[in-house]
């Protein structure tokens, strides 16, 4: 039998690379932190040492998190707030219609509640478009509102938030969104990602719902240090740490630091119950085991994020702050619906998606697609597959009319955000912001030619990576030594997510068997060696590609497996399963 060859293409098109860990911090981890020599292997891949490893692996709220107040304008924020809440003015919330926005809105509207105040909450339906909103700034000013809190949104919303501030609104943005030189005209910005704030601070890499749980922290301190808890119960502040660690693992921020620390405290808070809307959201989809990064992002998170793709957008911040369990689990119920809508309408732009490309030059450097009136909410992820599938830069518009709205997903060495953001400064698009890796944009028919030939001027082939891309591998692995302890093992690095990816590992000289196809285009099958030993695995999303094709004519094949191990309960049984990302022929 043939062992793995570096070099060789797979069936995704891809290289595979196994990384080379230190040996000599590998054997002092072992040392030092009797640690299994594969965990200590994996945490010297992940950059960590003797000095890093205790915080990486059982970090502390009370040692390791942050001091709220040395993020700019914190401190400012939390007096002004506690001044309205001590008034007993009601205060307006403006989120995003993501899982990141809907978790932010719900920790501030159940704290706020939680200490007496009238709340009113507003995330946008996507045809108002993202962020602040100039009309609602006047409703809320005439329910009494002095006070307005931005959730995941503001940090570039120069406009609306001076409409409210021109309207004697104080609008402190609570964002991690990328920010300009120029901050909008209001009364505070809180957001780590502010040009002012060091490169390195500890927040730097925030979801919006972690610096909210922060903004909370400080604006809680502050009511103590003012008696206002004298007579009355003080929150328990850790009960929202499930939803910052639901909001934080759906935004894809880096899983290190800070933000590892409250997605760990986040799945413990889980695990009790606590919060009835994502109590009901796990029984709806029967997660029967405890939840894990893997649920949030992979599971849960779509189901939250469909109400603002396809349906009324506030319905994701309801369940996560209701209080009845009945109305919950209604709403729970109602979002998976509309992600069951999201799915078939999404199928159906991939697949004109993936016509235009086909159909297009071999050559080109990122790909645009667009189509009329193509479904806003499903844009961004079909521009995600795209990427995976092909390798590139895509941007996927939506043409109504003569407004187009596009949703852009990037590779390495292609900063999205940034470029997105300097066509808005040239002119170029109408609306436009993001990450590095995911933007939004907004730009008339008129603005076309000209934004698509800045693309191919700024997106050129020097700046891609050459040759087939490569997958990173952390060890190889064979068949017979996938067991219970090894998963056991692979979870102390848990949670999992980006920059603390999920161990792969390359299974050599395996038989594919018992291959079928699955709904929604996922493959089953089981994986065999020589001696006779077998595991389950799956692959997903994959039935349309080479990878998939090949399996399902390929039952008493060898292959090599690049994939990932995961634990398998079921009706009280343990097993592992291999989760497939690539193959190749052995």
């Amino acid at each position: 039998m043939q062992d793995f060859e570096a070099g060789k293409v797979s069936l995704n098109g891809f290289t595979w690379q196994i990384q080379e860990a230190s040996e000599r911090v590998v054997q002092m981890l072992v040392q030092r932190e009797s640690l299994p020599e594969i965990v200590a292997r994996l945490l010297a891949l992940r950059g960590l040492d003797a000095d890093t490893v205790d915080e990486f692996l059982y970090p502390k709220l009370k040692t390791n998190l942050p001091n709220p107040n040395t993020l700019k304008d914190m401190e400012r924020a939390a007096k002004r707030v506690s001044d309205s809440i001590v008034a007993g003015e009601p205060i307006g919330i403006m989120g995003d219609y993501d899982v990141d926005g809907a978790t932010s809105t719900a920790i501030l509207k159940m704290f706020l509640q939680e200490v007496g105040v009238a709340v009113h909450t507003f995330i946008p339906d996507r045809e108002d478009g993202y962020g602040p909103n100039a009309k609602k700034m006047v409703e809320f000013k005439e329910l009494g509102c002095s006070v307005v809190l931005t959730a995941d949104c503001g940090t570039t919303a120069y406009d609306p938030i001076e409409a409210g501030t021109n309207l004697g609104l104080d609008v402190i943005i609570l964002d991690h969104h990328n920010a300009e030189i120029t901050l909008p005209k209001c009364y505070a910005v809180v957001n780590p990602k502010r040009l002012d704030e060091p490169v390195d601070h500890p927040c730097r890499h925030l979801a919006a719902c972690g610096v909210v749980f922060l903004f909370v922290v400080s604006l809680n301190a502050e009511l103590r240090s003012r008696g206002f808890y004298t007579d009355k119960a003080e929150p328990n502040l850790i009960q929202y740490l499930d939803l910052v660690a639901f909001g934080t693992v759906c935004d894809v921020v880096q899983l290190r630091g800070v933000n590892r620390l409250l997605v760990k405290s986040g799945l413990k808070q889980l695990a009790q119950n606590q919060n009835k809307g994502m109590y009901a959201l796990c029984q709806c989809v029967n997660i029967n085991e405890p939840v894990r990064a893997y649920h949030l992002g992979y599971i849960l998170g779509p189901r939250v994020n469909a109400c603002g793709r396809v349906g009324k957008s506030d319905l994701g911040m309801q369940l996560l702050s209701c209080s009845d369990a009945i109305q919950a689990s209604l709403l729970a119920q109602e979002l998976d619906g509309l992600n069951l809508a999201r799915r078939e309408i999404e199928a159906d732009v991939m697949l004109q998606a993936i016509e235009q490309v086909e159909s297009g030059p071999s050559d080109r450097t990122f790909l645009a697609v667009k189509g009329k009136n193509w479904h806003q909410g499903v844009v961004g992820i079909v521009a995600g597959r795209l990427k995976d599938r092909y390798n590139l830069p895509v941007l996927v518009m939506s043409i109504e009319g003569d407004d187009i709205k596009g949703s852009a997903r990037s590779v390495a060495g292609i900063d999205m955000g940034t470029l997105i953001m300097n066509a808005l400064a040239k002119g170029l698009l109408t609306r436009g912001g993001g990450h590095p890796m995911a933007a939004g944009f907004s730009l008339t028919t008129e603005q076309l030619p000209a934004f698509e030939a800045y693309l191919a001027e700024t997106i050129t082939s020097d700046k891609l990576p050459s040759g087939p891309a490569h997958l990173n591998a952390d060890g190889i692995l064979d068949l017979g030594g996938i067991t219970w302890d090894l998963a056991e093992q692979l979870d102390l690095l848990a949670p999992y997510g980006e920059g603390n990816p999920e161990p792969t590992f390359i299974i050599q000289n395996v038989t594919l068997n018992y291959v079928n196809l699955l709904k929604n285009g996922h493959i089953g099958c089981s994986l065999t060696n020589a001696a006779g030993q077998r595991i389950n695995a799956i692959a997903f999303k994959v039935a349309d590609t080479d990878l998939g094709q090949t399996f399902l004519s390929s039952t008493g094949e060898r292959f090599h497996i690049l994939g990932t191990i995961k634990k398998d309960v079921w009706n009280g049984r343990q097993k592992v399963q291999v989760h497939i990302l690539d193959a190749m022929r052995a």
